[in-house]
């Protein structure tokens, strides 16, 4: 109750708190990180989720983005998904899984993108996210994305998704 007192009135909690190693380091001794990025697939402005989720009007072929999602998969040099600003030493890292999949159920406009690393370039779930939704809306192929992925080229990206929809669900230690 204390912490969250402190925390009032940003929209998050502390549910649960541990003693820490004194070397503890949040960010360097995490070996995973899973993130969600939310996307609301319909032409109706959006309401409720507004500020919670890109709204992507156009119909999306998530069938065609999952295919896209699992060539991202591997240990690649993801220097066309890196922002300008990038601060990590390399560009080489391992994607464990992007998955592309429907909300609740397939008559749902939701669509989610899973994607877990070990770690991850600044914005490179962004980018990659909107990428794959270039490939739904029919943009690019699959094997676009291959080869934007093996050119190393910042300009072979597609446009960053917006901030609105990325969640950090968890950090496994």
């Amino acid at each position: 109750d204390a912490l969250n007192a402190h925390l009032r009135p940003l929209p998050v909690a502390v549910l649960r708190a541990e003693e820490a190693a004194p070397d503890f380091h949040a960010r360097f001794d995490a070996v995973r990180r899973v993130y969600l990025y939310r996307i609301i697939n319909r032409r109706a402005p959006l309401a409720l989720e507004a500020g919670k989720a890109w709204r992507v009007p156009r119909e999306l072929d998530i069938d065609a983005m999952n295919t896209a999602a699992r060539r991202l998969v591997g240990h690649h040099d993801f220097t066309t998904f890196r922002d300008s600003k990038c601060q990590a030493a390399s560009p080489m890292k391992t994607l464990d899984k992007c998955e592309v999949s429907w909300g609740s159920d397939a008559d749902s406009p939701r669509i989610n993108i899973v994607c877990e690393a070990r770690n991850f370039l600044h914005r490179q779930v962004r980018s990659m996210v909107g990428t794959l939704v270039e490939v739904g809306l029919g943009k690019m192929s699959a094997d676009d994305v291959a080869a934007a992925l093996a050119a190393k080229d910042r300009a072979r990206c597609g446009p960053v998704a917006p901030p609105d929809g990325l969640y950090l669900m968890r950090v496994d230690y």
